[in-house]
């Protein structure tokens, strides 16, 4: 059998050959050729298809469909995320969300990855990311905005979050703090975008930086960055104007007083007895219109105790 097929092949082989007994390279057979663009294809990493939109805006209750297309995926894990909040939704077809409107399905004609939600809300706008288990790990974000029907054909190009870029130092303008004691300055930036520029503080028009007594901590997140600026041991050099510059996002200021501790002192004890005060004199005036009702009743019974002895004389 193995024979004829060897026969076969040969006579169709020879059918093409050329009057020197040549196979012309037009006619030779595309996998018999050394190729090495083919032979780098099937050793080249995975990558995503960026023709797929990463942007998808949806109606309020319609079902969103997120796609992500990976070449030379082989053996290797898709998984859905949600970046805020970071939440899991999936790795594979299996889905670890308690929300029983996602789902992660694989269109195998499209050789296509999607995360299925139905019936969006509000809350199931953000960011999600596509992530390939590589080393290190490969991303392809794909953004959802749920919308009002009646908007739709107004936010074809609106950016993904609506929020303005914000810093802000928290606790009003002026703080009052006693010397000696520590001082918390939170200053919170919101922007639409990812945030990487770094938050300085300004005192006084003078940069802040870490040293014995002062310290900077920082977190951040996709679109909020927190710093603080803590001086442990307020002293009468740290009063004026502490700004929070945040680079192009602007700035935010407020103004430190120092208070002598005396001052405190001092009016601590005056509001402390004058409630005392108060109370004691309340119950003096007590006493006193008591006694003034005992004094009354005991004349009126003295009165009455004399004209009951007069007509028995």
């Amino acid at each position: 059998m193995y024979m004829r097929m060897t026969w076969v092949f040969i006579l169709s082989m020879s059918s093409i050959l050329d009057m020197t007994g040549c196979l012309p390279d037009k006619h030779f057979l595309s996998w018999l050729k050394p190729n090495p663009i083919n032979i780098l294809t099937l050793n080249a990493p995975p990558y995503f298809d960026s023709d797929l939109p990463q942007k998808m805006v949806t109606n309020l209750g319609d079902t969103a469909f997120l796609k992500c297309k990976v070449i030379n995926l082989r053996n290797r894990m898709v998984s859905w995320l949600k970046t805020d909040p970071l939440q899991i939704i999936s790795s594979g077809l299996y889905t670890f969300i308690k929300d029983p409107r996602y789902s992660s399905e694989y269109m195998e004609e499209e050789n296509t990855w999607v995360l299925r939600i139905t019936k969006v809300e509000y809350e199931d706008s953000g960011m999600f990311d596509c992530q390939v288990n590589t080393d290190p790990l490969m991303t392809y974000t794909v953004s959802l905005k749920v919308v009002k029907k009646d908007y739709r054909q107004f936010l074809n190009d609106a950016p993904q979050y609506a929020a303005e870029p914000s810093v802000k130092i928290l606790g009003g303008y002026e703080h009052l703090v006693k010397a000696g004691s520590v001082l918390n300055l939170t200053c919170v930036v919101t922007t639409p975008t990812s945030y990487n520029q770094m938050t300085r503080w300004l005192h006084n028009d003078r940069i802040v930086t870490p040293k014995t007594g002062v310290s900077l901590l920082s977190e951040n997140t996709p679109h909020t960055s927190v710093s603080c600026l803590i001086i442990h041991r307020v002293q009468h050099r740290d009063a004026g104007s502490y700004v929070c510059a945040a680079g192009d996002m602007g700035h935010d200021m407020v103004v430190v007083g120092i208070i002598e501790e005396a001052t405190l002192v001092k009016s601590f004890l005056i509001y402390d007895m004058l409630i005392p005060f108060i109370v004691l004199l309340s119950i003096s005036s007590l006493i006193i219109v008591l006694g003034i009702i005992r004094s009354v009743a005991r004349n009126i019974e003295e009165a009455d105790s004399c004209s009951r002895r007069k007509p028995e004389v």
